[in-house]
């Protein structure tokens, strides 16, 4: 694996959770993360914390047309501490989210 990759973009896959975790440990600084079009499974609350726990040091997430996200899993993202950009874009509408940023 590529020690300098610092971005990654998983288009279509419904094993996002796998290439996560063998990234992570062939090289976790992973600074810019798009995933596209993927189903995350059954329970997205996993993948989500995982992303956190595996990256800390994301600072772009780009999550679009992900089927099975659900409300709570937005509030993992605020521990992304050093994230400073963040795209959604779904087929799907978000009824509600809210983030809180502490200093």
């Amino acid at each position: 694996m590529a020690p300098a990759l610092h971005s990654l973009i998983i288009i279509d896959r419904e094993d996002v959770a796998d290439i996560l975790e063998f990234l992570n440990h062939t090289h976790g600084d992973l600074r810019k993360l798009s995933i596209k079009s993927c189903s995350l499974g059954e329970d997205s609350t996993d993948l989500l914390a995982n992303i956190v726990a595996l990256y800390p040091d994301l600072e772009v997430l780009s999550l679009r047309n992900i089927n099975g996200l659900k409300s709570d899993d937005y509030f993992l993202l605020a521990q992304l501490k050093k994230l400073s950009e963040l795209d959604f874009y779904s087929l799907f509408q978000v009824d509600y989210m809210y983030v809180q940023h502490y200093i």
